[in-house]
């Protein structure tokens, strides 16, 4: 299956220059995870990778896809010799590498643009005219991929990969329903846009309505076949949503008239009054589902769920509570077994959801980032490890709780040292700390204990010698 294996990006967002190895281990999920506090670059990679299978314009048109020029440092080169700022993304089947590719600041238009390199690693170089790169035909799959999403209609063709974006910061609304074969359109086509247009909802009502109808026809006629052909992809999203939500909501379809809804608590709600996370879920993972299922594979034997699919996921968690955090990730995992995951998170729930995911962490040092290092996720570790150590979150309290805790721990060092100046202060700070509840009092009463054996005070009962 074809796969990302590296990227390297330079001088793009908050990146000078670093390089990232997504290779995994037999047995190990084809997961990647990008964490680092705000302004880390983590969408700025996810950005990077998706435009490897973006459509690039010929002749210098602008490339406005996901506004990744926005994030370019460099459009000219002083030296006529090396391009400034790129992302260089190798792909892989099995162990040969077919294709890497160039997406470069171009100083002829100061817009983006790709080369496409399979023989060379690091074919930067611009030709002698000083104008023009270097071109090397690309793969025949990636070039016959990318034409075809600027395609009116890809009916005719076949394939055997596909790639997807999408972030959590989208909604599904209600649409009116309109059963029109009038309404088909290219898959491919914005697939790659992380937030994509309003249209899209209308697409994927109708798109639940009329896969429900044709199913119900082929019933009536007894081809149970094809009817169940048509049902599977629908199934697989009326199914994901029941698992997420333990069987709260479901997707409800009524006829006479058309209308697409959700159950919960015995009513019917339509798609504006859902809770936000909810109505997140159901906007990006039913626009996959719907893609994957209008697109014409090359090995219709594969289940759509099953096929060669790289996907980016940018924030999925945004709205959702932690008891959906921790099940988004594996559900999507279960859901598409075969395809390779670019996810960015915040969430320790996420991180902590799935075994074996390659974690990458990003760290911002005077406005740059760089990658500090790879680690495995583990549903062993607790939250609180995650929080501390992979999210660098170390207010695990309120903000003046931390500050009592604070200064709780200069005022104990200082009795530790036999110095007694502030010890007033210190039995204050004890006091308060107390009354904050068992996992406060965790933090401090082993210090405490410690104090008592080398003062023979006792700071939390008071039996102070």
């Amino acid at each position: 299956m074809l796969k990302i294996s590296q990227l390297v990006i330079k001088n793009i967002g908050p990146y000078q220059e670093q390089k990232f190895d997504f290779s995994t281990q037999t047995g190990h999920p084809n997961i990647h995870i990008f964490t680092g506090a705000n302004g880390t670059g983590k969408t700025t990679l996810l950005h990077a990778l998706a435009s490897a299978f973006d459509y690039f314009e010929p002749n210098h048109k602008e490339h406005f896809s996901n506004h990744f020029y926005k994030r370019f440092h460099f459009f000219e080169d002083d030296d006529k010799e090396m391009a400034k700022s790129y992302a260089h993304i190798i792909l892989q089947k099995a162990d040969k590498i077919v294709d890497k590719i160039l997406c470069y600041g171009c100083k002829s238009c100061h817009n983006i643009h790709q080369n496409y390199d399979k023989t060379i690693a690091n074919n930067l170089m611009v030709s002698k005219t000083g104008w023009a790169y270097y071109f090397e035909a690309h793969s025949k799959a990636l070039t016959y991929y990318k034409n075809a999403i600027a395609s009116k209609n890809i009916n005719h063709k076949k394939f055997s990969f596909a790639a997807f974006a999408y972030s959590g910061y989208r909604f599904i609304k209600s649409e009116n329903i309109l059963l029109d074969d009038s309404l088909k359109f290219n898959p491919l086509h914005l697939a790659l846009e992380f937030v994509k247009p309003k249209d899209t909802a209308f697409r994927l009502t109708n798109w639940i309505a009329s896969r429900y109808s044709k199913a119900a026809i082929e019933e009536m006629q007894g081809n149970l076949e094809t009817a169940k052909n048509y049902r599977a992809a629908l199934n697989l999203f009326i199914e994901s949503i029941n698992d997420l939500t333990n069987n709260e909501y479901s997707i409800q379809i009524e006829t006479n008239p058309w209308k697409v809804g959700i159950t919960y608590g015995g009513k019917i709600l339509e798609f504006d009054v859902l809770p936000d996370g909810l109505r997140s879920i159901l906007s990006w993972l039913g626009d996959l589902l719907m893609r994957l299922d209008e697109l014409p594979w090359e090995d219709k034997s594969i289940p759509i769920t099953h096929q060669n699919i790289i996907l980016f996921l940018d924030e999925i968690e945004v709205h959702l509570h932690p008891t959906w955090q921790y099940k988004i990730l594996p559900l999507v995992h279960h859901l598409l077994p075969n395809a390779q995951l670019f996810v960015s998170t915040h969430s320790p729930f996420i991180l902590n959801s799935i075994d074996n995911a390659k974690i990458y962490m990003l760290e911002n040092d005077n406005y740059v980032t760089r990658l500090t290092h790879t680690l495995l996720s583990d549903i062993g570790n607790s939250y609180t490890y995650i929080y501390e150590h992979i999210l660098h979150a170390k207010n695990m309290f309120g903000i003046e709780t931390m500050n009592h805790l604070q200064k709780f721990n200069q005022l104990d060092l200082e009795i530790a040292k036999n110095n007694y100046t502030n010890e007033a202060e210190f039995k204050l700070v004890v006091k308060k700390l107390a009354s904050e509840g068992e996992e406060v009092m965790a933090f401090i009463s082993s210090k405490l204990f410690r104090l008592k054996r080398i003062t023979g005070k006792d700071y939390l009962n008071g039996a102070n010698h």
